[in-house]
């Protein structure tokens, strides 16, 4: 099969936000780099652009039943068979989450139109628990994700902990593999310009220590890290640097309490800049409810920059991230109090240690995650199914 049959096949990509949308932009120009020409089909105003040198196919808004003939003539367009990289994340494609009719569509494809489907599981489904509708939610993402894997001739997870759920739906045996996902921010910075960010900083806080954290500030991740922070009220050598869309708003939510006083915002959207910033702190400080898992773009963002990372063990952490050499620091399980344990640890080693273990973070990354491993992986694949 011609490389330049591939579809890159995302519910996001820029200008709208979110992980998976710049993850998908990120690796079109990953693979165009390693001159493997690449199409992306994604939703939006209908055309055909071109976008930092990759073609960009707007076939419809979010995926309506109707438009899926005219996702259907994009991928005819080619002379051969194509293969259709699906960037699985159920919320972002269309229909609020439960476009079965697009599941099944892939599948047709896959079976009748011998196109080679490739799924990416960024997320599976829903959990079923809660009320009613999101107990219905979590079926009809079931029931897609049991179509599109079962039609797939590959499946790739962005964490292990998808792999046991993709088997109870009927995934194939032997036809997945782990591919973590790499950081959302460059990869690498220009070292004098971190040297005057974390000037900057110090000057303007008096704070000995720059701690980062760099998220979207909803759900259990921003409960865990306002627990963190609560935990640290007495330590006052610290700055913690907010960074991401909506750290400014969460920040205000939060004005009143104690630990707001030694925070600050970041105000660059600018990737450049806020991977500029991290690269300054001491330590980033990267809670998760359900654990750290190689699926979380965020602490890959700190990893890939070499800065010490602190998170937290949980139910969904993959086998890698408890090694006897860990390339993190990380609490025992989900709790603010040993999170901040951990960060207290961290910022007091000599700087050596922390260098030794944001050095250890940066090998794995490149060795497991970086974007070159990502393109890699893509290109041995393709020749394998081709």
């Amino acid at each position: 099969m011609n490389a330049s049959s591939m579809f890159l096949f995302s519910g996001e990509y820029p200008p709208e936000p979110g992980g998976v949308s710049d993850h998908t932009q990120i690796l079109a120009s990953a693979l165009r780099d390693h001159n493997l020409p690449v199409r992306v089909l994604c939703g939006g105003n209908s055309g055909l652009a071109m976008e930092n040198g990759v073609a960009v196919h707007r076939v419809a808004r979010r995926f309506h039943p109707a438009a899926l003939s005219a996702m259907a003539r994009t991928l005819e367009s080619c002379p051969r068979s194509v293969m259709v990289w699906v960037q699985y994340a159920p919320h972002a494609l269309g229909l609020r989450g439960m476009n079965l009719p697009l599941a099944l569509w892939l599948a047709w494809r896959a079976w009748f139109h011998r196109d080679t489907v490739v799924a990416y599981f960024h997320e599976v489904a829903f959990p079923f628990r809660g009320p009613w509708k999101h107990r219905l939610l979590s079926a009809v993402q079931h029931a897609m994700a049991a179509i599109v894997a079962a039609s797939a001739s590959a499946v790739l997870v962005t964490t292990e902990a998808w792999l046991p759920r993709l088997r109870l739906l009927g995934m194939r045996p032997g036809v997945a593999r782990l591919l973590p996902v790499f950081s959302n921010l460059p990869e690498e910075v220009d070292l004098n310009a971190v040297a005057l960010r974390r000037r900057h900083w110090q000057t303007v806080s008096g704070a000995s220590h720059l701690v980062g954290h760099f998220g979207s500030y909803g759900g259990g991740v921003a409960a865990l890290l306002e627990e963190s922070l609560s935990a640290l009220d007495d330590t006052k050598d610290m700055l913690f640097l907010l960074m991401g869309r909506r750290a400014s708003a969460w920040l205000a939510a939060h004005a009143g309490k104690p630990w707001a006083a030694r925070c600050r915002v970041v105000p660059q959207d600018d990737p450049v800049a806020i991977a500029e910033t991290m690269a300054a702190c001491d330590a980033a400080l990267q809670p998760y409810p359900d654990g750290i898992t190689t699926r979380r773009g965020t602490a890959m963002s700190a990893l890939a920059l070499g800065v010490p990372l602190v998170s937290n063990l949980g139910a969904l952490s993959d086998v890698c991230w408890k090694t006897d050499d860990p390339c993190a620091a990380l609490a025992s399980r989900p709790d603010g109090r040993l999170l901040a344990e951990a960060l207290a640890g961290v910022v007091a080693f000599q700087p050596r240690k922390r260098q030794a273990l944001g050095a250890r973070g940066r090998a794995w990354y490149e060795r497991n995650a970086s974007r070159a491993v990502s393109a890699k992986a893509v290109a041995a694949l393709m020749g394998r199914l081709a």
